[in-house]
């Protein structure tokens, strides 16, 4: 009999790169025809309708203020019972052989004592603990030691943070995977549409040249590193060049928008907010270059989606980065301004720099196969 395979995609849409990552993981799982995967998602969630797979659709009990309470006390007891499961969520889940979890959460796996698979995609409370608040810190300190004991196995993307794991929590080096991630599978045979273009501009009001940044505005991703890279170039260069941000409007945004104005730049950088996600390719290409000031970044989602769509990418030197974009990206210390905005500038200008980048990067990235990722992900499940 075929084995019950659970995947669990209760993830936001505007919840940053771990969104790409499921679609990825789902994508690479729904061709292998040696198990039986069933999705769990949100109620309203319809992007895995056409994937020939059954999905059951529910809302999860772990968000309500009560029973985060309760999973924060039996993480600090170290039980693993399903005392806040509603009965319609225990029999969802009741023939489910073993969980695939590609967020780092402990729903419902952790207490249904049932084997499980997740991904742990960073560790970064442990280099800027000033981004969260002690709790947050200790909550995730909980979660990562109870996810990593009792799983069957963990996946990250990089040797780094492989190392992380081994360190901080103890963890068996034997039962850790390292499997990147490829870009969605749409966007490796991604075709854009000529007349879409314009449309697109029109609609954001895109500037003819620009920079693109898709992130969201938490403190690790050093927006504003980047705003100060770019007051340099307004000011010390002749570069007719806007700056487009998109993503979450919350956490640093205010200290983002505030640091703009003070430098007098809101004709020369916009935030967009969140992006219609048929319209970010188009995004990308219209760019000049993806640029990726992150302190932090076990793999970018946003490198492989510039790569994917053949769009230069100029990028920190911190954690794995260097790891993931090897000889297909201009990097620089994103602490350093200075160094960002004159590597901005030298692809800027340097239009053969640009297009040899852009050429290593498709090369880079064809390199994923969404059948080899699967192969390696089914390598851990069996």
């Amino acid at each position: 009999m075929k084995k019950k395979i659970g995947i669990l995609t209760f993830y936001p849409m505007h919840g940053g790169g771990i969104f790409q990552y499921i679609q990825s993981m789902v994508d690479a799982l729904a061709a292998d025809k040696g198990s039986t995967y069933i999705i769990f998602a949100d109620e309203n969630d319809n992007r895995f309708d056409g994937y020939g797979l059954e999905v059951r659709k529910l809302v999860p009990s772990n968000r309500s203020g009560m029973n985060q309470v309760i999973i924060f006390s039996q993480l600090l007891l170290g039980l693993r019972q399903p005392f806040f499961l509603r009965k319609n969520e225990l029999d969802a889940y009741a023939d489910i052989d073993l969980f695939m979890s590609p967020a780092t959460s402990v729903y419902p796996h952790l207490f249904l004592k049932k084997p499980f698979v997740f991904t742990l995609h960073d560790m970064q409370e442990k280099y800027y603990p000033h981004a969260f608040t002690r709790t947050e810190r200790f909550k995730r300190e909980l979660r990562n030691r109870a996810l990593t004991k009792s799983a069957k196995a963990v996946i990250c993307e990089s040797n780094y943070v492989k190392q992380d794991i081994m360190n901080f929590v103890g963890a068996d080096g034997k039962k850790i995977a390292i499997i990147q991630s490829p870009p969605p599978d749409f966007l490796l045979r991604y075709e854009a549409k000529p007349e879409n273009f314009a449309a697109v501009r029109l609609k954001y009001n895109l500037p003819e040249r620009y920079v693109f940044y898709p992130a969201q505005c938490w403190f690790h991703k050093n927006h504003i590193k980047l705003v100060d890279a770019f007051n340099i170039i307004v000011n010390e260069t002749d570069e007719d060049v806007s700056l487009i941000l998109s993503g979450s409007q919350q956490d640093n945004y205010p200290k983002l928008m505030a640091r703009i104005k003070e430098l007098g730049l809101e004709n020369r950088i916009k935030h967009l907010g969140y992006i219609d996600y048929e319209d970010i390719p188009y995004l990308y290409k219209m760019a000049q270059m993806l640029v990726m000031p992150t302190l932090f970044e076990s793999v970018s989602i946003p490198i492989y989606e510039a790569f994917a769509l053949g769009v230069p990418v100029c990028c920190s030197n911190v954690v794995a980065l260097p790891e993931q974009v090897g000889d297909a990206a201009l990097i620089f210390n994103p602490n350093d301004s200075a160094d960002m905005a004159e590597k901005i500038v030298i692809l800027l200008r340097d239009k053969p720099l640009a297009t040899a980048l852009a050429a290593r990067g498709k090369q880079r990235v064809r390199s994923f196969d969404h059948k080899e990722y699967a192969t390696k992900i089914l390598s851990v499940i069996n």
